[in-house]
């Protein structure tokens, strides 16, 4: 397939969810994904459960680990259109994803977190100091109370995998992943905690990191 064919198709998807955008409808979903998303996701979540349909499943959107988007397997290339999708980007209770707008809804593939963080500036120290974190998306987000920094071991490596909530519920949060070279920034900006634990602090918040090993 040619380039520009790849592009054209990347620009089809899916339309439905384009347009209840870009037309102003009164219930679409704003910059920062609510209103109409967020009913809809009452919706979705209410009444009494029931089966996704295949138009529910049929959506052929994936994340990539790294936070490529993709559509039928090709990156989707146009930066504005991916953050668009983020928008209306919700998570349910059993853990899966979806695009949900007021004219439709599909379950999408996440290899690991939505986003990945790509960037970190601090200002102060200690307990009056502040991380604020750039997203692949370009998003901000400062590391605090309503948005936790969480490590989890992969079962696989034994590695950290180091997470910051970007939006939504601690039930069904959306994270960033932190990549390799920010998590090193973070280690060389830890302090003692408790316990044996390192960790930095934001917006007065102590978040471990992990723990250093006794001799």
């Amino acid at each position: 397939m040619r380039r520009d064919d790849r592009d054209r198709q990347n620009w089809m998807v899916p339309a439905t969810m384009m347009e209840s955008k870009q037309n102003g409808h009164a219930n679409a979903p704003q910059a920062d994904g609510a209103t109409g998303a967020d009913a809809a996701l009452k919706a979705l979540a209410g009444g009494s459960p029931r089966t996704p349909s295949a138009e529910d499943e049929a959506y052929p959107i994936s994340i990539r680990a790294d936070g490529t988007w993709t559509y039928h397997g090709s990156p989707i290339g146009r930066l504005a259109m991916v953050k668009l999708f983020a928008t209306v980007l919700r998570r349910d209770a059993s853990g899966d994803y979806w695009l949900i707008t007021p004219a439709e809804r599909g379950r999408i593939s996440v290899e690991d977190a939505p986003f990945v963080a790509v960037g970190l500036t601090g200002a102060g120290a200690g307990r009056d100091q502040t991380l604020t974190f750039t997203t692949n998306l370009e998003a901000e987000v400062t590391a605090g109370p309503d948005h936790p920094i969480h490590v989890v071991t992969d079962p696989a490596t034994g590695e950290p995998r180091p997470y910051i909530r970007v939006k939504g519920p601690a039930a069904t949060p959306l994270d960033a992943r932190i990549n390799r070279a920010i998590f090193y920034d973070l280690v060389e900006r830890a302090e003692p905690g408790d316990a044996g634990e390192i960790g930095v602090w934001s917006q007065g918040v102590f978040f471990p990191l992990g723990r250093v090993e006794g001799d």
